[in-house]
């Protein structure tokens, strides 16, 4: 009788082992330099390096009008060390910052740059943020917001 109930407090201990999560910490999710992507004719995207695809012509639209054309347009894409994507484009005045859910990009926050359109955007990593450089001028941006340098 003993046995028994060692044995099943023994496969309790298991069980409630096996159903506690694992977090895995400190861990860093920033991508070292920007991604630079052109849309194709159906307005998708592809980060080959990343493994990463998706339809940004809902992003063009928004920013641009509905009468933009999004063939050929190039997306610029940077992942902040928390995970974020943070995406711009020349012509947009904002940059938009999207997490993954359930297979899809949902936008978290959208930083106004510009009311004149970025002309020649880059992003670089600048832990714990991300820079965003347009001709002579520099931002620091977070999920956040953003600040002028």
């Amino acid at each position: 009788m003993k046995a028994i109930k060692m044995f099943f407090l023994v496969m309790l201990v298991f069980l409630l082992a096996s159903c506690s999560s694992i977090k895995l910490e400190p861990a860093n999710f920033a991508w070292p330099i920007e991604s630079v992507v052109a849309t194709d004719d159906n307005g998708n995207v592809a980060i080959e390096r990343y493994s990463t695809e998706f339809n940004a012509s809902a992003l063009f639209r928004t920013e641009l009008g509905d009468s933009v054309i999004v063939p050929g347009r190039e997306l610029r894409i940077i992942r902040d060390n928390l995970g974020n994507y943070l995406m711009t484009s020349q012509g947009f005045m904002n940059v938009y910052v999207f997490i993954i859910d359930e297979g899809a990009f949902v936008q978290t926050n959208k930083i106004f740059i510009s009311k004149e359109g970025l002309m020649n955007p880059a992003f670089n990593q600048r832990t714990p943020n991300i820079e965003l450089v347009d001709d002579e001028i520099t931002y620091i941006i977070d999920s956040k917001g953003s600040k002028r340098k």
